[in-house]
């Protein structure tokens, strides 16, 4: 094997007759507003002097039986040249191919070869594996702890696409997924107001597993306030930044991004007014439904009013153990029509215990709580439930569903 100063000096420049180099495309963080990495990418030229796709020369590699070849050359180049231009607090993200994981050929020393040979330290190196490429997950779990040994992190790459699944997202645990571009792009349009919904709930569960998330392919600003919405750690995309072939402090700062960041902060706070005004009357009202329970009045006259408001769904006393009480359902005429629902729209002996508003109303007496937007168990509307719980011996939880 060879030793680490015969491998610098024998850096590949060269496959076949397609000549190579290293591009870089920044990766930001969005709290951060600066790159914290960039991705190396391999950009080749025929012998005619045209550009080839990486795609076109791991084509021609896999039909000359030298894929892994073809990849030990381009981490090779792609290290030498990181180190050349990198600042010492960049990541370098780094792709291995998937035919290099499946035959456990990154076990053969070259990579920390090539990695000591330019002085560069591991806790700089960000593995890129296609999770969704490979099938087996014995030798996804072998190949993330092999990385994670040396000392890199380890990025699972096109999440959403293929064979990826929450399973072997758990059991493989990465540091970073990186989300396919569709996620990001079906996200921010029209029709994909529901997976944008979705989306900081995923990005939610990443994190309470302890995974950062990368959204990669962020074209538009749209996509970046999305992708801050989101919670989402770090973006990827020709919007922040195209592929370069130097890496310098002028492509580690990106005045634009401040700029998205306070038309965030804008459309946040926009956004947080204009549903405030929608729920103040609401909340209003059913402070007043409240205080007219606890001071003795019938619940059905208390909570009158508040039914007959245009987006309340219905009301509800619970006692101490969440268990219902009393069901006040919105007049008929506005109640759900959908015949699908009737097997759970009946709610007699219900016990809501576990629902989070109802524990924060229990934990926090006489005053209102406001939940985060969820898909009702009764109805299947989306709605917000709006709580509160007396100061008596007997503590009740009021209930509101509002249609939102």
């Amino acid at each position: 094997m060879p030793n680490a100063q015969d491998t610098v000096e024998k850096v590949q420049t060269h496959f076949q007759d397609y000549r190579l180099n290293s591009a870089f495309q920044p990766i930001f963080g969005l709290g951060h507003r600066r790159a914290v990495g960039f991705e190396a990418l391999i950009r080749a030229r025929s012998p005619h002097n045209e550009p080839a796709s990486p795609a076109v020369l791991f084509q021609k590699a896999k039909e000359l039986s030298q894929t892994q070849t073809l990849d030990r050359i381009c981490q090779q180049l792609h290290i030498h040249h990181f180190a050349q231009y990198a600042p010492d607090d960049r990541w370098l993200f780094l792709n291995v191919d998937t035919e290099t994981i499946t035959s456990k050929s990154y076990r053969d020393g070259f990579l920390a070869q090539s990695m000591a040979a330019e002085q560069l330290p591991f806790h700089q190196l960000v593995v890129e594996i296609t999770e969704g490429a490979i099938r087996d997950k014995a030798v996804l779990i072998d190949a993330v702890e092999h990385f994670r040994g040396l000392g890199a992190l380890v990025a699972l790459d096109d999440f959403g696409t293929g064979y990826s699944n929450f399973d072997r997202i758990w059991r493989l645990a990465p540091d970073i997924i990186k989300l396919d571009r569709s996620i990001v792009v079906e996200s921010a349009q029209h029709g994909g107001r529901k997976l944008r919904r979705m989306l900081p709930n995923l990005v939610s569960m990443m994190h309470e597993a302890g995974i950062m998330v990368l959204a990669e392919g962020v074209e538009t600003k749209d996509q970046g306030l999305m992708a801050l919405d989101a919670d989402i750690d770090f973006v990827q995309g020709f919007y922040f930044g195209r592929p370069l072939g130097q890496i310098n402090e002028s492509t580690a700062k990106l005045p634009g991004l401040e700029q998205l960041t306070a038309d965030f902060a804008d459309t946040a706070v926009d956004q947080d007014c204009r549903d405030r005004q929608l729920l103040a009357p609401y909340i209003d009202m059913f402070r007043a439904s409240a205080e007219a329970i606890e001071q003795g009045c019938d619940i059905d006259l208390s909570c009158r009013a508040l039914l007959d408001m245009p987006r309340t769904e219905r009301c509800y006393l619970l006692d101490a153990r969440g268990e219902e009480l009393a069901y006040l359902p919105a007049p008929i005429e506005r109640r759900g029509k959908d015949a699908r629902c009737r097997p759970i729209a009946d709610t007699a002996g219900a016990a809501w215990f576990r629902r989070p508003y109802f524990r924060a109303a229990l934990y926090d007496r006489r005053r209102v709580k406001t939940s985060r937007p969820f898909l009702s168990a009764t109805d299947m509307s989306m709605c917000i439930t709006l709580s509160i719980a007396g100061g008596g011996d007997d503590c009740r939880v009021l209930c509101c569903d509002i249609i939102f």
